[in-house]
């Protein structure tokens, strides 16, 4: 019967979480469609992007639905998966941009990473290659 008084507090104690092992996932302030061309030369990965703010203001009533306002002029700045920046691109007036990389480059990259700050509010969109 004491094994139970003492099985109860290490239970207890055993299922404790840590409040510094947790974070909060945010969504993005801006939508991104990012895009691999396929007919870019051999020796050159080449993307577009499309980069939009979401009004979901209208979401219940059907006929305003999601309006998507391009974002013009966001400075993006492309990192590999070890945080090397690659590159740093701006979008124009319709929120598209560009991004043109050398292969070589990219020899020991997985994934990208663009990362930029709207409204305050800092994000990271990642796509792998």
């Amino acid at each position: 019967m004491n094994y139970l008084y003492l099985l109860l507090p290490c239970l207890l104690l055993a299922s404790c979480l840590d409040d510094e092992l947790a974070f909060t996932v945010e969504a993005s302030p801006v939508k991104a469609d990012i895009v691999r061309l396929t007919d870019s030369p051999a020796d050159v990965v080449a993307f577009t992007g499309t980069f939009t703010e979401l009004d979901k203001d209208g979401i219940l009533d059907v006929n305003v639905g999601i309006i998507a306002t391009p974002v013009p002029n966001l400075e993006l700045r492309v990192f590999s998966q070890t945080q090397d920046l690659l590159a740093t691109v701006v979008t124009d007036a319709a929120g598209k941009t560009n991004l043109s990389l050398p292969a070589a480059d990219l020899q020991a990259v997985s994934r990208l990473e663009w990362a930029g700050t709207y409204n305050g509010k800092a994000f990271r969109i990642i796509t792998n290659l």
